[in-house]
């Protein structure tokens, strides 16, 4: 599949034949950049552009090149924009907040102008830009933070959604046709549904990598009497009440899981001493808990066996 081809009618039309022109017509037109030319050839590049309300959309075309939004230039800046960036031809390598993504035509993906980032492109690449302030949507920041440099795969959606610009676009309105507000607030909406689908499975990620931090660091800790969930959340740097939320999603509590990780390990010490060499109480206190008979009745009701009888059952399996 690939995408509408360059809007054949538009309000802003330049070719370039030196990296310099170019440039210069980018930073007039986008968050100020810096660029380099990877062609043996001489340098060409084309954009069209149409002003869409708030939005603007540029198809680009350009021969190989390196594209930098350095901190230095994201330290001036004093507004922030979305990128929302869709492959028609060529290739194009976007690496931002440590993440990196590789778009072939028919692909799409975001960044953030208030971070660096980098852009490489092949020599032909050619793409359509849609540039999104930050205060036509207060979600845009969360949204950016959590998916750009990601390959946005609701495909059918962003399909539609440029299908839609550029219809847009190729009508050429007047700058006070209402029709432009009519159709950016629904191609707004479904940029944001994507987003935010988009972030969602990011979170979930997010959601495993805290868990098991979590549990790491249970285990490492797990004999010390003020293992809290205050001293757990602080090992993960988010809030109590972050904590807590993070393990509801995952149906328990900061709690069950410091006993649960801890229970856990001790089966394992039980497993690995079939000779009876440490004693139920000895095992418990290694483990956090305050005595045996508190140990004995966790244990018990978690795997349906007291600690002793377990281990019996479990002697050299």
């Amino acid at each position: 599949m690939s995408y509408s081809q360059p809007i054949a009618a538009a309000q802003d039309n330049h070719r370039f034949h030196d990296l310099g022109g170019w440039q210069d017509y980018v930073n007039q037109h986008f968050p100020a950049l810096e660029m380099a030319s990877r062609t043996t050839a001489g340098f060409q590049a084309q954009a069209r552009s149409c002003a869409l309300g708030d939005y603007t959309l540029t198809h680009i075309g350009s021969a190989a090149s390196d594209v930098d939004r350095t901190p230095a230039l994201t330290r001036r800046a004093n507004a922030g924009f979305l990128k929302v960036m869709w492959q028609l031809s060529g290739q194009l390598e976007l690496n931002q907040d440590r993440r990196s993504v590789c778009l072939t035509a028919g692909r799409a993906t975001l960044c953030d102008t208030t971070r660096p980032y980098r852009i490489r492109l092949s020599d032909g690449a050619h793409l359509a830009v849609l540039l999104i302030p930050y205060d036509v949507d207060n979600r845009l920041p969360r949204y950016a933070e959590r998916v750009s440099a990601t390959e946005l795969t609701d495909m059918p959606t962003m399909q539609a959604a440029l299908g839609a610009i550029t219809a847009l676009a190729r009508s050429r309105p007047a700058p006070n046709d209402p029709g432009i507000s009519d159709v950016m607030q629904g191609v707004g909406t479904m940029l944001a549904a994507t987003f935010a689908r988009a972030a969602e499975r990011d979170e979930c990620g997010l959601d495993t990598q805290r868990i098991g931090r979590a549990e790491h660091f249970i285990a490492t800790h797990m004999a010390s009497s003020d293992l809290t969930p205050d001293r757990l959340a602080a090992a993960l740097c988010v809030s109590r009440r972050t904590l807590y939320g993070l393990l509801a999603r995952h149906g328990t509590t900061p709690a069950r899981l410091i006993t649960e990780t801890r229970l856990s390990h001790a089966r394992d010490a039980l497993a690995h001493d079939p000779g009876a060499s440490q004693s139920i109480t000895d095992i418990a206190l290694a483990h956090g808990f305050a005595d045996s008979a508190r140990f004995s009745h966790a244990f018990k009701d978690r795997f349906g066996a007291a600690p002793s009888v377990w281990r019996t059952r479990h002697a050299g399996s």
